[in-house]
């Protein structure tokens, strides 16, 4: 009876013995497996991939969502990517980054800062579509417009070049006349601005949606 209790007892130490052997195997996996995402997360930082970049954050953060580093790094590439998308006017795209980034780094500066610019950013918003909702028509128009004066510039400096190759006068002429629609261009375009101005500041009276079938009369071309 002694021997086998003995054995018993040996049989079951090793039992617990492999157990805690094979947990640590796992954990030291698992922790190799999060260094790695985050290494690799880290290297699309530096090519400013931040989508992937992202992607392999939210990775390690899955195998380990107590990672501090992981979810630091995470924090920024979103403070990144919602300037990125702020400045190119995505700005509720850009607001919920900043969002998810201020729940991963409540503290940090960079990210407050940026969130209470979205904010404001969003109230301003509101305020221009409640006094202009055609504003984003008109602004488009105003954009065209400008297309137009970058055209006519290019076609000054071309005439001018060709002047440069062969010396007729007539280049110079053509540039003469193109400098002349620029400069009326110009004109309208600054009265068409300080209207939208007007407009997107203190409100359209009676402004109104469209219908499909017709375009908007925003504002006359001075």
């Amino acid at each position: 009876m002694p021997h086998r209790n003995s054995a018993r007892i040996a049989t079951g130490a090793a039992i617990v013995l492999s157990g805690t052997l094979l947990a640590g195997c796992a954990g030291s996996l698992t922790r190799w497996m999060v260094d790695l995402r985050t290494s690799q997360g880290d290297s699309a930082l530096a090519r400013s991939s931040l989508v992937e970049a992202e992607n392999e954050y939210q990775l390690a953060l899955k195998l380990d969502p107590h990672d501090g580093i992981a979810r630091a790094k995470l924090a920024r590439v979103l403070v990144l990517q919602a300037r990125a998308d702020f400045d190119a006017s995505a700005l509720d795209q850009a607001a919920a980054e900043i969002a998810q980034a201020r729940q991963d780094a409540p503290a940090d500066a960079a990210t407050q800062a940026l969130s209470s610019q979205i904010e404001q950013a969003k109230i301003r918003r509101e305020i221009v579509l409640a006094n202009y909702p055609l504003y984003e028509s008109m602004g488009s128009s105003l954009t065209d417009s400008l297309k137009t004066l970058t055209a006519s510039q290019k076609e000054i400096a071309k005439q001018m070049h060709s002047f440069n190759a062969d010396f007729d006068t007539g280049h110079l002429t053509k540039a003469i006349v193109a400098a002349y629609d620029v400069e009326d261009e110009v004109h309208r375009v600054t009265q068409r601005l300080i209207s939208y101005r007007a407009l997107v500041s203190t409100g359209a009276p009676n402004a109104k949606a469209p219908a499909e079938t017709e375009t908007p009369n925003l504002l006359p071309v001075p």
